[in-house]
């Protein structure tokens, strides 16, 4: 609920002071004086963008409200807007960006008339208002979305979808069959073939060195060092002082038997083998093409292998889950479909009883050639657009189009007369527009009605209106050099004679007089006032 509205050079208002009650709070005062500035204020201190011109050169606006938020706070939203420059916001005395202030005052207050926001024609507020006229309850499907939503990014995180795990599977099967197929248990094996096959590449050279050393040992061209040494011994044993000596060359004897006896089993046992050569080659260039597509060593390659193989158990366990999760996202979106439908179904069906419900309003309110569509569309019917037309055989159209300010502010009025709920302070400017005589009674109850449960402040021209409110504000021009305009709130002596000059044109006449304290008098009685054409 709005508790205070101050405003400081705006237009014409040098300095203003607001405070404001429950029920219905009338604005008054003759055209030009200023009464839209203070909706305007209203519609610049909930975050909205000034007109052109409202602020005057060398000035700053000043604008303050105090309200009451839904949970009974006071809250005091202010802004300062320069005639050039950069606007400020405050909340609580601290500084905030205008979109966190909108967000902050989203619904504290509607207004409706010529320059303002309509809360009912935001995206989604007419679905919502659909639903409470209706008693649609939207929440299973709500639900039924989320969980959806839910188990689809579950899916999701399979990673692309079953078709690409299961090749991801065969992939890494194959890979892990690949290196299977080379019955690799040695990580050395590659460097103990290569020894081997290095061996058997220089076999025939190393025949004919072993061969030499055979042939020298064995004296086949020359006398042999066994000779040599033979010889020696012999002509040294009947020395009995160098039997040391003798000894040393008879062990040498024995060692070069010994030497010649390995040289000769060596040389026998040396056979070239191409087939084993091509073999090796063969083995060799597998075990390279494992290491180059999986290594670089063998080591590696079998260590690829086992983590290969983990992963492929891995994902068609993944595999195993996926199957469940298809099934039960089949069955979420079956649930869905058929929730969507229902609720669907509910909404068109509830639109034509709004529709007729809007037009039994408007009728009363000088309306009563308007055309009203409310069309239901989407999967669930979640696309909701209110058209109207205000001239029969005239097409729908949205109301933003379609309608005037004292139009628009006068189906919205219909809208909440019709619809529970809504915001706590509600604005209306220009809803009298083109009406008078026994529809501005009704427009005062129908204001009246909608006070009843929340706060309205209604910018007015009509006596009846303003009679029927619970406390009037009368705006005044002051003429001087500079003309201003001062709000004051109105006593019961001061409203009688501002309803007179509202139904009079002019300076309040005693006949005026007297029928505004009748209309007073008749406010919160169920008689019907007199009408004043």
């Amino acid at each position: 609920m709005l508790l205070e509205l101050h405003v400081r050079d705006l237009g014409v208002i040098d300095e203003a002071a607001i405070e404001l009650g429950d029920g219905l709070t009338a604005l008054t005062g003759e055209t030009g004086a200023g009464k839209t500035l203070l909706v305007d204020a209203l519609e610049i201190v909930l975050g909205g963008r000034p007109r052109r011109g409202l602020v005057q050169p060398g000035h700053t606006a000043r604008l303050e409200a105090i309200f009451l938020d839904h949970d009974g706070r006071e809250r005091i939203i202010a802004r300062e807007i320069p005639h050039e420059g950069r606007a400020r916001s405050w909340i609580d005395g601290s500084l905030a960006t205008v979109q966190v202030l909108q967000e902050q005052v989203a619904g504290f207050l509607d207004i409706h008339g010529q320059h303002e926001h309509h809360s009912l024609l935001v995206a989604g507020s007419m679905r919502t208002a659909l639903d409470s006229f209706g008693e649609s309850d939207s929440s299973p499907v709500a639900q039924l979305r989320r969980e959806v939503a839910r188990i689809a990014a579950e899916h999701d995180e399979l990673g692309g979808g079953v078709e690409n795990i299961e090749r991801e599977v065969a992939l890494l099967d194959h890979q892990v069959a690949d290196i299977d197929a080379a019955n690799l248990v040695d990580p050395n094996e590659l460097d103990r073939l290569l020894e081997e096959l290095e061996m058997l590449a220089a076999v025939e050279t190393t025949r004919a060195a072993l061969g030499e050393g055979v042939g020298l040992l064995a004296g086949e061209e020359a006398a042999s060092p066994q000779d040599v040494l033979a010889r020696i011994r012999r002509s040294l044993e009947s020395l009995t002082a160098l039997s040391d000596l003798v000894d040393a060359i008879q062990g040498a004897e024995s060692t070069l038997d010994e030497l010649r006896s390995l040289l000769r089993s060596t040389l026998d046992g040396l056979e070239s083998d191409p087939r084993r050569s091509a073999e090796l080659d063969e083995r060799i260039r597998l075990l390279h093409d494992l290491c180059r597509r999986y290594g670089p060593t063998l080591n590696d390659v079998l260590e690829r292998r086992s983590s290969m193989a983990t992963e492929a158990d891995r994902l068609r366990a993944t595999l195993e889950r996926a199957d469940t999760i298809s099934e039960r996202l089949d069955e979420a979106r079956a649930l869905l479909s058929t929730a969507e439908d229902d609720l669907k179904a509910r909404r068109r069906s509830s639109a034509p009883r709004l529709e007729e419900a809007l037009l039994e309003r408007l009728r009363t309110l000088a309306l009563a050639r308007a055309v009203v569509e409310i069309r239901v569309e989407g999967p669930a019917g979640d696309d909701v657009e209110l058209l109207f037309s205000a001239n029969q055989g005239h097409a729908a159209q949205p109301v933003a189009k379609a309608a005037s300010g004292g139009e628009l502010a006068r189906l919205m009025l219909a809208l909440r007369l019709v619809l529970p709920g809504g915001p706590s302070t509600m604005v209306f400017d220009e809803v009298d527009a083109g009406i008078g005589g026994t529809t501005a009674v009704v427009l005062a109850q129908a204001l009246r009605e909608v006070a009843a449960e929340r706060q309205v402040l209604v910018v007015t021209h009509l006596a009846q209106v303003a009679a029927a409110a619970d406390r009037q504000i009368g705006v005044i021009k002051v003429e001087a050099e500079r003309d201003t305009a001062r709000a004051v709130l109105l006593d019961d002596h001061e409203r009688i004679e501002e309803i007179a000059r509202m139904l009079s044109g002019q300076a309040a006449s005693a006949t005026a007089i007297e029928h505004a304290a009748e209309l007073l008098a008749a406010r919160g009685s169920t008689a019907t006032p007199p009408s004043v054409v």
